[in-house]
């Protein structure tokens, strides 16, 4: 369903789920936090960590309240394991300035991984389990592509196609009323492109870049993302990450802070009155300042219970955005088995396999210290049902069948559910139809003394760079309300 202006309101509802959760008190890095604080910032993700950054720049005595046991939100790295691999945040364009900026205020290294991504022969294609070259598959009698697509890899098909035929004139406008008729959904698009339904299902369903199919995403949004993606490739060809892993990045940005960064704090309630507000968690704690700022996402946002309540666009927002399905797991090789078979290490495969994605972290950039092998939309949802340990002999086992050479030599060492973490329930954020042009910029309308702030809430830019432009726009709201 998408947003409109037609009056609803979030409020007391959730107060009674979360009433008999479990004390999560733990990991608080002081006893007594401070009194007589001017913020609470809900959330250490990227986002929260930096509108505290700014608010104690100029002054302001901030706490920051986390539900995790700890820091980076969805910036998550296996720390333990060979080459650092990202379970979420990966790295970010030569373009991303706030960043970069960020990186260097927290005294932590960045390096371009780039190269890394571009060694090697492309992921193999696999259809119904058998491995095809570009050539095969432009012959091949299960290609669902028109005649004048037939030769790309279906990967490629919906970004090759926004980016061609983007109706969108200006993307950073993409959020204005005006484009309203352009916010239809991503299989209203592919249809007008001439794609077919079995072609938009291999093209985008089986792994879709947002939602769970065409049909949940608006086109808008990709539209924008393209724009967004155009705009950084003009900054340099660089792909940069923390050396030593990204969540280095929020561990520094944490402990940079003055004020009291509390994990293990599950916020159960928020209210606010015209002199200041107070914060209640799960285990019983309340907090109070002059005002909050929520960098917590719209999918657990809607488990709060909030006094006085949202209403219209803003409390629809919260209630119906959508968050990406995604699961990961994370492989090891006892013996290159790619070389055995001559087959590229990476694979796209049409089944329940998912996407197979070689990590070469090692001491050489040719060195494969591993493999992420991820799920998206429904797939995320299928392989979660099967738990941890199922999940991981599931994905080895059908790599294993398409792939004899791999037999026996690989071990599932990590796996993580976007979905399953239960506080974000989905990864990013995406935008069913209807859910862009002029609702954006009431989404993170100020509600009283409580202010928003997240990826969720940025118009101009996506990922680590949108969750620190969100997170500059509401510092200078508190600041000058």
């Amino acid at each position: 369903m998408g947003l409109d202006r037609r009056g609803f309101t979030l409020g007391l509802g959730a107060a009674g789920l979360l009433a008999g959760s479990p004390a999560l008190a733990r990991g608080v890095r002081s006893a007594k936090p401070a009194r007589g604080l001017d913020v609470i910032v809900l959330g250490a993700g990227i986002s929260g960590l930096n509108t505290a950054c700014l608010l104690e720049q100029q002054g302001l005595r901030v706490a920051v309240i986390e539900g995790r046991q700890r820091v980076g939100g969805r910036i998550m790295t296996l720390l333990d394991q060979p080459g650092y691999p990202e379970m979420g945040f990966n790295s970010m364009a030569a373009g991303y300035g706030r960043g970069i900026d960020a990186a260097k205020r927290a005294g932590v290294e960045l390096v371009d991984v780039a190269p890394r991504y571009r060694i090697g022969p492309p992921p193999a294609l696999y259809i119904n389990g058998k491995p095809l070259n570009r050539e095969e598959w432009a012959r091949h009698p299960a290609n669902p592509f028109p005649e004048a697509m037939k030769s790309m890899m279906p990967a490629e098909v919906v970004s090759v196609l926004v980016a061609r035929n983007t109706p969108l004139k200006d993307w950073t406008q993409w959020a204005d009323a005006a484009n309203a008729p352009l916010d239809v959904s991503l299989h209203a698009f592919l249809s007008a492109q001439g794609l077919s339904e079995a072609a938009i299902r291999l093209a985008n369903d089986v792994s879709p870049y947002y939602g769970t199919n065409a049909h949940d995403v608006s086109a808008l949004m990709l539209e924008f993302n393209d724009g967004f993606v155009k705009a950084q490739a003009t900054a340099g060809p660089q792909s940069l990450a923390v050396k030593g892993g990204n969540l280095l990045l929020p561990q520094a940005m944490a402990r940079q802070l003055k004020g009291d960064v509390m994990l293990g704090r599950e916020v159960v309630a928020i209210d606010t009155t015209a002199t200041g507000a107070t914060v209640t968690c799960a285990d019983g704690a309340s907090f109070s300042a002059g005002r909050v700022v929520c960098s917590l996402p719209f999918s657990t946002l809607r488990l709060v219970s909030i006094t006085p309540g949202l209403t219209g666009v803003q409390a629809r927002g919260v209630t119906t955005m959508p968050y990406q399905p995604l699961s990961i797991a994370f492989l090891t090789a006892t013996a290159p088995f790619w070389e055995e078979d001559g087959i590229a290490p990476g694979m796209w495969t049409d089944g329940t396999v998912g996407t197979v994605m070689p990590q070469r972290f090692g001491a050489t950039d040719q060195a494969i210290t591993g493999f992420t092998v991820q799920a998206r939309g429904a797939l995320a949802h299928y392989w979660d049902a099967m738990g941890k340990d199922g999940a991981l002999a599931y994905v080895i086992a059908g790599i294993e069948a398409m792939r004899p050479a791999a037999r026996g030599k690989l071990r599932g060492v990590a796996y993580f559910s976007w979905v399953g973490e239960r506080f974000n329930l989905g990864d990013w954020a995406y935008f069913s139809p209807g859910q862009v042009a002029g609702v954006m910029g009431e989404i993170a309308k100020p509600v009283g003394r409580l202010h928003f702030c997240g990826e969720h809430t940025a118009t101009g830019a996506r990922g680590l760079e949108g969750a620190l432009e969100s997170s500059e726009r509401v510092a200078l709201e508190v600041l000058s309300a």
